[in-house]
This record gives C-alpha cells, structure tokens and sequence, in this order.
C-alpha cells in the first residue's frame, strides 16, 4: 500500500465523511442567511419598481400591437 494511500485512509478514519458534509453545509446555509439580512430595503424597492415599469413597457408593446392604427398589417 503507498503512502498516500495510507495517509488517505487514516484522513477518513479521523473524520467521519458524513459528518464533514453536514458541518459544511450548516456552514454554507448560515452564510447565505446572513448574506439575505444584509439587502437594503431601498435595494428590494427598486428592484419591485425596475419589474413594474418592465411590465408596463410590455403591456405598451401589446397594445400597439393590438391597435388598429398603430399596426399597418392588421389585427392579429
């Protein structure tokens, strides 16, 4: 057996795989819910408005199309 092998082998015996994982994604989740508190609400507002007025540029779109003086090729 080479001696990676056995370093690797006393590695997993040392820590249980299983565990390693759970510790890191607890890790990794409190993270996340650390980096979610730290939105302004002034950032989530405008992020609200940006959709409403992309909502409203579309619903314009549609209408233009829709219209029969606006759309030379007729309804569709």
């Amino acid at each position: 057996m080479g001696i990676i092998k056995s370093k690797h082998i006393d590695y997993l015996n040392e820590k249980d795989f299983a565990e390693a994982v759970q510790e890191d994604l607890a890790e990794q989740s409190k993270f996340f819910k650390e980096r979610e508190r730290e939105i302004p609400q002034h950032v989530i507002d405008e992020e609200k408005v940006d959709r409403a007025l992309e909502r409203m540029r579309d619903q314009a779109q549609m209408d233009m199309f829709n219209d029969e003086t606006m759309n030379w090729s007729g309804l569709r």
